[in-house]
């Protein structure tokens, strides 16, 4: 059964409803059609059984309504491309479909009917949509929808999707398509070809003959293999004949012919009226810059330095009120209702300060987190993440990488997962798994609070070089991983890979209001059930401890927490963490979860060891006066990013322990204990740690479904790994002078354990390829 059969029994809410699928080649518009389509009115998810994204939803025809996939860009009905094009394909062949709206790019349009000849044949009822007309005009070209309708014999609108220019149009032809189907005039074939469709659809049982034409024509192209050996003997006797005849295969006799007719159409479709206008002009003179072999890198590093600025220190103008507005509510205003019932203590702060602390956590992310997605929608919408990763295929390909792997690379410092999930538009399954495993290394910004937590306690005045530095190492070890796979374990040369360039435009508000929205849903209410659960139980085991009488209650510092982490220390120690310091070990166990509540574990800890200050917040909260308090840091923060646009992350403007507090989310407690145990160099190696080591939960399950459990067992022991060695030989060579025999010692066996890892990488590479081992499935069975 086809993975789109199964989509329409998987999805109640759209079952017994009519099926458009809006089918089109990458980056001709489909996306942005279905959101003007859509609206809200959207779900996201994985197709049944694999793991490409589907975009489904429902919009009213006529008072009616209709159920609208949004299936992945695809090239040609025949075969090739990823597993997101797979997907597209069996939906369109063999999928409940209804109607078909075909999206081109009117300003490329020979390149894009040539899907278009492929569709008509199946005889699926099609409309055809002519997107970018705007594209079309600027390079001096009029655009004839009524000529190209007539040779076609399907309605075909003229639109601007981004603009919503041409809709009312388009929603008059789908409601009269559904009311009668528009079939098209299939392109017609040479008389070889046609002779040998007439022998083939004369031995198919179809009774349909459209249907059997096109189970033919697969036939002669190899992309369905015969019935019975009859058949198959029948089918080898035309192929010799057509060569004979052509000296040509019948699949490029085919090909040639739908090209032909696909050149065809567009001189029917498009009709030249003056030069190229200024547009188009500015579109060249952009490229010379951007695809530059010497700028092309400069200028995206400059791009993504400015998401940085906007996305973080521009956040920050909303952070604090988020932050305070939400704790306000959920944490002083929930407790003290609770202390009003006459609830227990220890209830009070498992669902105040756990529950909604780390909701209140959840909550703070979303300015930084939002606006992330919005450039990057953006930059997606405007045609130049594109053109980024063409101007870097260069250098990544150096490294065993596609060019189109930086796509995931950038959505990864927002949020890990949707950036493992980005990892689909690699069609080539070693580069993809390549580019999967150095997503956890991409410092998402879960891990910022962590960095701002310490850089204000040992960093302030460049504390903005510290994180930038911290990001930057990330990038490095990503590169270098995947150079280092690519040369052992996952040998081999990266593909080049074909990316079409769509033209500079306006980016389309709406739709990258619904793209950003979507994206961080996913991650509000993904991250916020973690939290809810964990913030429980990091709220639980600070006051159980292991006694001589058994699991009793205990203060914080005999709990088993404390027990546990103090336990651990003795690994940590090489890297500068003390019995002392145990919890820090603490929030690194919390951070294998999530890392969004390492700060909230320190945070949970002292406040565990305050309890009864924190119940004399919850007596008395004043929350109307911490919701004013909270709506006036906005103009205050406004001002702080206009005068600190040369730092990235406005730590250096962090003078006073209250900006401290809401920058880093870190209770003052917290922000004594790090100081009092940590020093410099062993504060910068435990973020180096934090950076390097096991990613979230969530990063793991997602790393399980793309490349499956093998591989990610790998990640998690390697990454782990590298952090250690990485942190230890920071804080042994930092303080060499203080212990030479032991630091020297620790160097080495670092170095030789990392030699090791390599010879030991190696050696599967080589067996591998020797015994021809399926190593490059993109996911584990199921």
């Amino acid at each position: 059964m086809s993975a789109c059969h199964e989509e329409n029994q998987k999805i109640p809410a759209t079952a017994g409803l009519p099926i458009i699928a809006l089918a089109g080649n990458p980056n001709c518009g489909k996306t942005t059609l279905f959101n003007l389509l859509t609206g809200t009115h959207q779900q996201v998810g994985n197709w049944p059984g694999v793991t490409v994204e589907r975009r489904s939803g429902s919009m009213s025809l006529d008072g009616r309504k209709v159920s609208v996939v949004d299936l992945p860009g695809v090239y040609s009905l025949l075969g090739g491309g990823g597993e997101d094009q797979a997907v597209a394909r069996d939906c369109l062949l063999d999928g409940p479909v209804d109607l078909i709206v075909n999206i081109v790019d009117a300003s490329n349009l020979e390149r894009h009917l040539a899907l278009t000849a492929e569709l008509l044949e199946t005889g699926r009822p099609m409309v055809l949509v002519m997107n970018m007309v705007d594209e079309a005009e600027a390079q001096g070209l009029e655009v004839l929808t009524t000529e190209l309708s007539a040779a076609l014999g399907l309605p075909v609108v003229s639109m601007v999707a981004r603009k919503g220019r041409g809709r009312s149009d388009l929603l008059d032809s789908l409601t009269q398509a559904l009311r009668q189907a528009p079939h098209g005039t299939p392109p017609p074939h040479g008389l070889l070809i046609e002779r040998a469709l007439g022998t083939l659809t004369a031995l198919l049982p179809d009774s349909n003959p459209v249907r059997r034409r096109f189970a033919a024509l697969r036939l002669l192209e190899g992309s369905a293999e015969p019935a019975d050996s009859g058949m198959e003997h029948t089918l080898q006797q035309i192929i010799v004949e057509v060569e004979d005849g052509s000296a040509e295969t019948p699949a490029d006799l085919i090909m040639d012919q739908r090209f032909g007719w696909a050149q065809e159409m567009a001189a029917t479709a498009l009709r030249r009226n003056g030069h190229a206008g200024m547009r188009q002009r500015v579109t060249d003179l952009l490229d010379h810059v951007v695809l530059n072999d010497w700028l092309g890198v400069p200028v995206f590093l400059l791009v993504l330095y400015l998401i940085f600025v906007v996305s973080f220190s521009g956040g920050n103008i909303f952070l604090d009120f988020f932050d305070q507005a939400s704790a306000a509510l959920l944490i002083h205003g929930v407790g003290h209702v609770l202390l009003e019932t006459g609830l227990p203590t220890w209830l009070i702060s498992i669902v105040a300060g756990g529950v909604g602390g780390g909701l209140n956590l959840v909550i703070s992310f979303i300015p930084p987190i939002g606006l992330t997605f919005i450039f990057l929608a953006l930059l997606d919408d405007s045609g130049y993440m594109a053109r980024a990763a063409y101007a870097m295929d260069r250098l990544m390909r150096r490294l065993g990488l596609p060019g189109n792997a930086l796509v995931p690379m950038v959505i990864g410092f927002g949020c890990n997962v949707p950036a493992i999930m980005g990892s689909r538009i690699i069609e080539d399954p070693r580069g993809r798994i390549l580019t999967v495993l150095i997503q956890p290394f991409m410092s998402c910004s879960a891990r910022l609070t962590i960095y701002m937590a310490f850089a204000v306690v040992f960093f302030r005045s460049n504390g903005g070089q510290v994180v930038f530095a911290l990001y930057v190492l990330g990038i490095i070890v990503a590169l270098l991983t995947a150079w280092l796979l690519g040369k052992t374990a996952l040998r081999g040369e990266a593909l080049p890979f074909v990316m079409e360039l769509p033209p500079y435009r306006l980016p389309s508000i709406r739709s990258v209001v619904l793209q950003s929205w979507q994206r961080l849903k996913v991650f509000i209410f993904r991250v916020g059930r973690v939290i809810a659960v964990i913030g429980v139980v990091l709220f639980i085991l600070p006051g159980i401890g292991w006694t001589d009488h058994g699991l009793r209650s205990t203060d914080i510092n005999h709990s088993l927490l404390a027990q546990g982490s103090r336990a651990l220390v003795p690994i940590f120690a090489p890297m500068g963490i003390d019995q002392g310091n145990w919890p820090a070990i603490s929030g690194l166990i919390a951070g294998a979860a999530a890392k969004e509540i390492v700060i909230g574990t320190l945070n949970g800890i002292y406040q565990r060891q305050n309890a009864a200050d924190l119940m004399a917040t919850y007596r008395d909260p004043d929350i109307a006066g911490q919701l004013w308090g909270a709506l006036k840091t906005i103009p205050t923060n406004a001002i702080t990013f206009i005068t600190t646009l040369d730092d990235p992350l406005g730590l250096s403007a962090i003078e006073s322990t209250a900006s401290t507090q809401q920058a880093s989310g870190a209770e003052s407690a917290t922000l004594q204990a790090i100081a009092a145990g940590f020093t410099a160099l062993s504060a910068f190696a435990y973020l180096v740690f934090v950076l390097l080591y096991v990613p979230c939960a969530s990063t793991m399950g997602a790393l399980r479904r793309e490349v499956g459990w093998g591989w990610m067992i790998f990640s998690l022991l390697y990454g782990s790994s590298l952090a250690w060695g990485a942190s230890t030989l920071i804080y042994q060579t930092g303080t060499f002078a203080e212990h030479p025999g032991s630091s020297e010692a620790w160097i080495i066996g670092v170095l030789a354990a990392f030699a090791l890892l390599v010879i030991g990488l190696r050696l599967y590479g080589q067996r591998a390829a020797t015994l021809a081992k399926p190593s490059l499935n993109q996911r584990a069975p199921a």
